[in-house]
């Protein structure tokens, strides 16, 4: 049991390169390379599912940019007192913490891309089809840097692969406690992730011999995204009580539209 915590301790750096002054951190870089591991694969499965690559590839840029930048917006608009009074620290804020501005920020992205979608006269379904399995890869690997970093970490537990922050850096950047054993809740959303980037490839591959129709595939990675995370939500300890309905209610939301596209 105490070697499994000690490899786990010795794995997180919250810090992966400093330059000077300049801090890079894990958790960046593994969003960047999740993001481009999701853009390219949204390429490869929209030529397979004959549809223009280009197009998804701008599309899921503008989703992209979408869901960077409206979340920063949502906060200066909420706390326009703190940005007038701090602007560079808010606008080059490091994470938003606030679950209201992130889950606001998806649903900015998400309609802006049905936006695009629409006036550029693209298939809806098989769109929404080709960007499922990069939305599971690419939340993989930033789960994976959200491990690394100490953000979304897990409540309190006694289990022998539990995780143990020990980086002032994971306090500081994320919340996260110090010399508690949590729940690796983020290597949990991660291997959920990648199982359901696997099954929906499947469908993909073989959606002629397995009658998959347009729209399940995206319902799919709604409803199993949703249940995951609905559950893996108590888990968190990042997640206090009055920030607890708002994922949670996210989470049902896409269990209810991926069920809507399956009757459909």
């Amino acid at each position: 049991m105490n070697i499994i915590r000690r490899f786990t301790i010795s794995t997180v750096h919250p810090r992966l390169f400093q330059f000077g002054s300049i801090a890079i951190p894990t958790s960046a870089v593994f969003t960047a390379i999740a993001i481009i591991a999701a853009l390219f694969t949204a390429r490869v499965i929209a030529r397979r599912l004959e549809l223009n690559p280009e197009k998804v590839w701008d599309l899921g840029i503008l989703g992209v940019l979408t869901a960077l930048f409206a979340p920063r917006l949502i906060l200066i608009f909420t706390n326009w007192r703190d940005f007038l009074a701090h602007p560079l620290w808010m606008i080059g804020i490091l994470r938003v913490r606030s679950e209201v501005a992130t889950i606001g920020g998806i649903a900015a992205a998400i309609i802006v891309m049905s936006a695009f979608v629409f006036f550029t006269r693209m298939p809806f379904r098989g769109t929404l089809d080709a960007l499922a399995p990069s939305l599971a890869l690419g939340f993989a690997i930033a789960s994976l840097g959200a491990f690394a970093g100490g953000s979304n970490f897990g409540t309190p537990t006694s289990l022998p692969w539990a995780v143990t922050y020990t980086s002032r850096l994971a306090s500081l950047w994320n919340g996260a406690p110090l010399g508690t054993p949590l729940h690796p809740v983020q290597i949990y959303a991660a291997l959920a992730d990648l199982c359901l980037f696997a099954l929906l490839l499947a469908m993909i591959v073989k959606r002629v011999g397995w009658k998959v129709r347009n729209g399940e595939v995206l319902g799919s990675w709604l409803f199993l995204h949703g249940v995951t995370n609905f559950f893996l939500n108590f888990l968190r300890g990042d997640l206090n009580a009055s920030d607890f309905l708002v994922p949670q209610s996210f989470a049902a939301a896409m269990v209810a539209a991926g069920g809507l596209l399956w009757v459909l």
